[in-house]
């Protein structure tokens, strides 16, 4: 009798264990490994941008739209508008073997004085004003144009505040937010939730 009420005493502390661990595991898929607590000043629903002529040269304009207008599908929170290359707070570059040896993007981020904010403050609480894209057309030379859109719409989601997805716990599968090469035109749910997390429907 003893040692059946001990069995099931095990069998119920062992299954609140792992429902606990999965609290855990699900309430982390949106923490800061993914999502930034940051933000780009004004909020995501008024990112004026601007295109510099770069992209146009090396064939990455449309790249950005699609990354622009898929991001914006993903929560009524996001809006673009136009804005000049002094006044716009997400400005696009593109370049050829411009970036470090296999890098396919870079984003980076600053305040209206020009001082750069480190991505972990950003990470960790710290506001920014501006946001600059670099697109790499040599590293991505010969990619299918599925590709392009991944790799523009990957450094988009860090300008709307989300991280890398390879960040433990990461995400399986294929995804915007996943470092790599992947034909992907479209933000996964995987993305979608988590930049609706950030910016709400």
């Amino acid at each position: 009798m003893r040692k059946v009420k001990w069995k099931k005493k095990l069998i119920i502390t062992s299954m609140t264990f792992v429902l606990s661990l999965m609290a855990v595991t699900v309430s982390a898929d949106t923490g800061t490994a993914h999502i930034k607590i940051g933000s780009i000043s004004g909020g995501a629903s008024n990112i004026s941008y601007w295109y510099d002529s770069s992209l146009s040269t090396y064939g990455q304009t449309g790249a950005v739209d699609n990354a622009r207008s898929k991001w914006d599908a993903a929560s009524t929170r996001i809006g673009w508008s136009s804005g000049s290359s002094s006044s716009a707070k997400l400005k696009v570059y593109a370049g050829n073997y411009s970036l470090p040896g296999g890098t396919y993007g870079s984003t980076s981020y600053f305040l209206s004085n020009g001082q750069q904010v480190d991505a972990g403050a950003i990470t960790n609480g710290s506001n920014y004003d501006v946001a600059r894209v670099v697109l790499d057309a040599g590293w991505t030379s010969g990619w299918s144009q599925s590709e392009r859109f991944m790799n523009a719409g990957h450094e988009l989601g860090h300008v709307l505040g989300l991280n890398h997805f390879q960040n433990a716990p990461a995400h399986a599968g294929e995804h915007w937010m996943k470092s790599g090469r992947y034909a992907l035109s479209s933000p996964t749910s995987t993305d979608t939730s988590h930049v609706v997390k950030k910016w709400g429907n």
